[in-house]
Order: structure tokens, then sequence, then C-alpha cells
């Protein structure tokens, strides 16, 4: 009789933790579906019709509110650092917030947006439509040619001057 009452108690155990593990996995399951979905503006870069001012708008949106990723600039700029000035070891104390945890997520993709944008920013035409790589180097050579241009023209305004100079200096003696 013993053995009975001995696995019956087992059985209910079992049980109960054959019905509370699901449960316990699908919220954390979840929670890493969410955290998987990248965000709209990361996609957008790579896009080559995309319109500037939607993806610039898509970015403001997801940062604001959050934690901006330290950039390499700002934490070698000791004048201006406020966590610097605090000491050495101030740099290597954060807080570990929800906020910041989300901003070192994504730390790489928001200074490839920042380099995207900076690249991008000459490109973009009054209603938000990017320059195609075509039109790109297009201007890049008008520009070209035209520098090339106006350093010719300015060595020959130089040889010009060369020559009136020597021409004068020849005539006083």
């Amino acid at each position: 009789m013993k053995t009975k009452s001995v696995k019956r108690p087992l059985w209910r155990y079992v049980l109960l933790v054959a019905l509370l593990l699901p449960g316990i996995a699908s919220p954390a399951q979840q929670h890493a579906r969410q955290s998987t979905k990248a965000p709209d503006w990361i996609k957008m870069m790579d896009d080559p019709n995309v319109n500037f001012f939607v993806i610039e708008k898509s970015f403001n949106d997801y940062w604001k509110g959050k934690e901006l990723p330290v950039e390499e600039d700002e934490i070698l700029d000791v004048k201006n650092n406020s966590e610097r000035k605090r000491g050495f070891l101030g740099l290597f104390k954060r807080k570990e917030s929800e906020e910041r945890k989300e901003g070192q997520q994504y730390a790489f993709e928001y200074k490839k947006y920042q380099w995207w944008r900076r690249q991008v920013l000459p490109y973009v035409q009054p209603d938000g439509t990017i320059l195609t790589k075509d039109q790109q180097i297009r201007i890049w050579q008008q520009q070209k040619e035209l520098k090339t241009n106006i350093n010719a023209k300015q060595a020959k305004d130089r040889m010009e001057k060369e020559k009136k100079d020597t021409g004068n200096s020849q005539q006083r003696y």
C-alpha cells in the first residue's frame, strides 16, 4: 500500500510540470520572435527606390525616447564627454536598462544609417527621391571635368603671368 501512495503524488508532480512547461516556454519564444524583427529603416536603406524623407521619419520614430548608441568620437572627445569627466571608469559604468540594451542591439545599424545618410544627402531631390547610382556617377564626372578645367585655366593664367613678369623684369635692366 505504501508504494501506491508514493506513486500518486509523483504522477501529480510530473503531470503538473508537463502542463506548465509549454506555458513557460511560449512567452520566451514569443519575446524572441518580437526582438528578432528588425526596424523598417534598416531594410529601407538597401532599397534604391526609397524616399529619403520616409526612411528619415522611420529612423527618428524608432529612436524617439531611446538612448542613442555611443559613437567613437564621443568616447574619444575628452572635453565634451560627461562620463569621461567623472573619471576613466565612468565609461564602463553603464545603466543596464531595456532602452540601452535595445539601443546597443542596433548600434551597428545606427552607425550604418548615419554613414548612409551622409553619402546620400547630396543626391536627395526636393521630393525626397534619391538619384540613381548612374546619375550620381554622371554628376561626379561633371564635377571632375569642371575641376580639371579650372586647374588647367589657373595653370595657364600662372604661365601668362610669369611670362609678363619675366618680360617686365628684362625691360627694366
